[in-house]
C-alpha cells in the first residue's frame, strides 16, 4: 500500500495548525482562566495543591458572627 505524496498546501496547514496549537497552550498556560471555584458558591476559597485534591475553605462573613 502506497502512501499519498504531501504537496505543498498540505505542509502550509500542518504548520498553521501546529502554530494555532501552540499558541493557545502558551495563552492558557501565561493566562490561566481565573475565578475557578471547584463548583462551590462565591463564599468558599479553594487553593490548588500540587498533590491532591484542591483544599476550599468556607469564609466567614465578619457582621453575622459579631451579632451571634
Amino acid at each position: 500500500m502506497r502512501r499519498p505524496c504531501l504537496k505543498d498546501g498540505d505542509f502550509a496547514g500542518i504548520l498553521l495548525t501546529a502554530v494555532v496549537l501552540a499558541l493557545a497552550v502558551l495563552a492558557l498556560l501565561f493566562y490561566p482562566p481565573r475565578g475557578e471555584n471547584f463548583g462551590f458558591g462565591p463564599d468558599w476559597q479553594c487553593a490548588r495543591m500540587e498533590r491532591g485534591d484542591p483544599i476550599c475553605v468556607r469564609l466567614i462573613n465578619k457582621d453575622t458572627q459579631s451579632s451571634r
